[in-house]
């Protein structure tokens, strides 16, 4: 039963945070972006996949160390 809350909790959120986003209006057209336009600033996805690798890498180096340590 506390999966089915949890799968029901979890919908829940992510469409409310669906409907909220789809409530935003769109922005000014008259004003052109600011900055460079080829540059493409990092969001939070970015920084969640770079930790993801990071610590992957620190595991793997970490087991390899205790592999060559126990022969």
């Amino acid at each position: 039963m506390t999966i089915v809350r949890q799968l029901a909790f979890m919908m829940i959120l992510s469409l409310t945070s669906w409907c909220a986003q789809a409530q935003v209006g769109p922005g000014n057209p008259g004003n052109p972006p600011e900055g460079d336009p080829d540059v493409v600033p990092i969001t939070g996805l970015e920084y969640l996949l770079i930790g993801g690798g990071v610590y992957g890498a620190s595991r793997l180096m970490r087991r390899k160390k205790e592999k060559s340590s126990d022969k």
